[in-house]
């Protein structure tokens, strides 16, 4: 089991963490935009370089931080797993279902019209 006293000690780590990480994938492709900006900007082109550059850097951070998020969740999942008492079964057992109709309720959608023709019901 996870010690308690860590995990009071890392509370509010995650939001520091995830603020921190948001930063990075919008800081980090401005920084590199603006460098393609001054190459583009050296070589008389167009903002080619620096839309390129800012694209490839965010598209980086993006996928480095989905493959670190996937690891963490790999990493807690195999720790639950372990954790895991392997002689209790967690889920009940079936509970068995009363399904027989009450008397005089039939499936059948057959409708049969009334006296005055005005409609009918399901028999």
């Amino acid at each position: 089991m996870r010690n308690p006293v860590m995990r009071k000690q890392t509370k509010g780590i995650g939001n520091d963490d995830g603020f921190s990480k948001a930063v990075e994938i919008v800081v980090t492709p401005g920084i590199f935009a603006a460098f393609g900006w001054l190459v583009d900007k050296s070589f008389g082109s167009g903002p080619w370089l620096a839309f390129s550059f800012g694209l490839v850097a965010f598209l980086t951070k993006i996928t480095a931080e989905w493959c670190r998020y996937s690891g963490r969740m790999a990493n807690i999942e195999a720790d639950m797993r372990s954790e895991r008492d392997s002689t209790k079964i967690d889920l009940l057992a079936p509970e068995e279902i009363y399904d027989a109709l009450p008397t005089g309720v039939t499936l059948n959608a057959e409708i049969h019209q009334d006296e005055n023709g005005s409609g009918g019901e399901a028999r």
